[in-house]
């Protein structure tokens, strides 16, 4: 019983002190900004967050097995900027769906390149982040691109029961993943890849073919939160996705999931990027410099790191101890 308590808490110990210090912000902003918690401002606040959260759930599947993109926010600004070109000579419903495709295709060439060249994900997603971002404002000039059909913005724009249609999409994506990784073969495989890729290639797993997949994966859904920011705005500027490798990564690695790989669960990943959504907004909220979001976001990556290296020592100290007694 106390093992299976202490296993408990690892798990999902993190998740309900996220938990805790978002009922603790919200419970702040009640008493010193009353109009934040209303409903139509929390659904703001809900849609502000559900294109980082998107792109959260690409990065968390990546990370879990062991790998990282950095030009996440390259192909966000990229694939938004392609959408909205191309809607206005094609139906955009196809220019969108071609603009997310571009997204699965430039992660499926970083996955190759990381899998050939075998250096770290970070150099070369570093590379492809500088290319793409020029390649963004080669197209563009330096404009936001507008003039852009109506129809373009209809599906981002949509609301269902009053809940945004990027909200549901989130929703929806995060059921999803969820379900993939507690409920199927691949999802475990995952995991064991992230957690050790020399005795999955031992044992057959086809790590190749899991972390071009992955890869994959991460482009598509990065791809889909770029089209439907566009179509939220109804236009697409070249500054589109700048910094949002800080947002992603501080938000997945702050809900539990491991930097090398091998851990995390979708909830927390949810709970962190709606407590920095919350912090964020309402520092504007309370009339603070929005600046200091920043700040917020950059100390609470450090404290995710520490927690997650700290969170790693225990986690060995108990492998050990628990071998020890089981003698």
């Amino acid at each position: 019983m106390e093992r299976k308590e202490s296993g408990f808490l690892r798990e999902h110990g993190r998740n309900l002190g996220m938990l805790f210090t978002l009922s603790c912000a919200l419970g702040a902003l009640a008493i010193f900004s009353p109009k934040y918690v209303t409903f139509d401002n929390l659904v703001v606040v809900a849609l502000q967050m559900a294109f980082i959260g998107i792109a959260c759930l690409g990065a968390t599947y990546l990370i879990i097995s062991g790998n990282i993109d950095l030009s996440i926010g390259s192909i966000f600004a990229l694939t938004a900027v392609v959408a909205a070109m191309l809607a206005k000579s094609m139906p955009p419903l196809v220019a969108m769906l071609l603009a997310v495709l571009l997204g699965g295709l430039l992660g499926l060439v970083n996955g190759w390149l990381v899998w050939r060249v075998k250096l770290s994900p970070i150099i070369i997603t570093l590379g492809t982040m500088a290319v793409l971002r020029g390649i963004v404002l080669l197209l563009t000039g330096g404009y936001s691109i507008r003039s852009v059909p109506k129809e373009f913005s209809v599906f981002a724009q949509t609301r269902l029961v009053g809940i945004p249609m990027p909200v549901i999409v989130l929703i929806l994506l995060a059921l999803s993943l969820h379900f993939l990784f507690t409920r199927t073969t691949i999802g475990r495989h995952v995991f064991a890849i992230g957690g050790n890729r020399e005795a999955c290639h031992a044992v057959g797993i086809p790590v190749r073919r899991l972390v071009l997949g992955a890869f994959l994966s991460n482009g598509l859904i990065v791809g889909l939160a770029g089209v439907l920011t566009a179509g939220r705005f109804g236009s697409a500027s070249p500054a589109f996705g700048v910094s949002l490798e800080l947002d992603v990564i501080t938000a997945v690695i702050l809900g539990g999931v491991a930097f090398n790989g091998g851990r995390g669960n979708i909830l927390g990943v949810l709970l962190a990027v709606t407590l920095l959504g919350v912090i964020s907004s309402g520092i504007v909220s309370l009339g603070i410099n929005p600046h200091c979001a920043d700040i917020i976001k950059g100390v609470a990556l450090i404290i995710a790191v520490v927690l997650d290296q700290l969170s790693q020592e225990a986690r060995e100290r108990f492998q050990k101890n628990l071998a020890k007694s089981d003698r």
